[in-house]
């Protein structure tokens, strides 16, 4: 009755299998099945069986074994010598991810709505930047929705009334509010209105809504309706009415996160701080809660950690 061995010599021979090769390159460079086994954190008997199974796919004989030692046969020295430059570099390659994965860095592509980017959008990226310097950002400003799979996106920002597509994770940032507001050398020219009614005797800039984008027109007591319905200029741009305003051209609306920085610094003023209207809810979206890549997490967990700073 034919051996075991001479059996598998008599079948067509396999391809070897990767973690065979790993534990007789241990073998062979450590000339010892024990040392290949501590190095690998499995068994002695693991590392014999996985190297018997190689010689046996191949049909080969690769290290000679004795109680004392273990060496390579001509036809393992040559096997090693091929095989040894890749399992080196598939080591390489493992221990390059480990580092990847311990220190974000990469690109990040990231869509986001234009209103807002210069100065909420602006100054959350800077700070982000600072914090992770081996990641740098590919932002697209569209008023468009992407798609994000197809069109190789990590992570989105939209500014939306409904809720963004549900096969994607959704992450609610913050709600958005329009108020009316206006420069202050327009006001010491026109003086400042204390009622609704008042609006209808002053110059305004008009948001003029796009039903496409899901926003809305200005709402709220009918005084405020008419009298922001129309204007000697009306777009559907929150930046071009900011510069408008900054520039003395009236009253007009803007989302309280874009206004901010022009409080802050005095360029503009609140008119009737009293009224406001939501405009809709800003979300973080990325495609999937499983494995999400490295940079895609810390980029979440750093703006949602931002705007809840922002909010307080």
């Amino acid at each position: 009755m034919p051996s075991p061995r001479a059996a598998a010599r008599a079948r067509p021979a396999r391809a070897p299998q990767l973690d065979e090769i790993a534990a007789f390159a241990r073998v062979a460079e450590l000339g010892s099945f024990t040392a290949a086994a501590e190095q690998l954190g499995v068994p002695k008997s693991t590392v014999s069986r996985a190297v018997t199974r190689l010689e046996d796919g191949l049909q080969v004989r690769l290290l000679q074994r004795s109680p004392r030692a273990v060496a390579l046969t001509e036809a393992g020295r040559r096997f090693f010598g091929d095989v040894a430059p890749h399992i080196a570099g598939l080591r390489d390659a493992a221990q390059a991810l480990d580092a990847y994965q311990g220190q974000p860095q990469g690109t990040i592509r990231l869509s986001a709505p234009p209103d807002g980017g210069e100065s909420f959008l602006g100054e959350m990226l800077v700070e982000f930047g600072a914090r992770y310097p081996l990641l740098s950002l590919e932002v697209d400003m569209s008023t468009r929705r992407v798609d994000l799979l197809r069109e190789g996106f990590d992570v989105a920002l939209r500014a939306t009334r409904e809720l963004p597509d549900s096969s994607l994770v959704v992450r609610k940032l913050l709600d958005s509010y329009v108020q009316l507001f206006a420069a202050p050398a327009y006001l010491a020219r026109r003086g400042l209105p204390r009622a609704f009614e008042e609006l209808a005797d002053h110059e305004r800039v008009v948001f003029l809504p796009d039903a496409r984008r899901g926003q809305q027109p200005v709402d709220g007591p009918r005084a405020v309706r008419d009298a922001m319905a129309t204007g000697r200029i009306a777009t559907d741009d929150f930046q071009l009415i900011r510069s408008l305003l900054r520039a003395g051209g009236g009253i007009g609306p803007l989302p309280r996160v874009l206004a901010a920085p022009e409080l802050a610094s005095g360029r503009l003023v609140h008119v009737l701080p009293e009224w406001s209207q939501r405009a809709g809810t800003l979300y973080l979206v990325y495609p999937s809660a499983r494995h999400v890549p490295r940079n895609v997490a810390v980029f979440r967990d750093f703006v949602l950690a931002w705007v809840k700073r922002l909010a307080c």
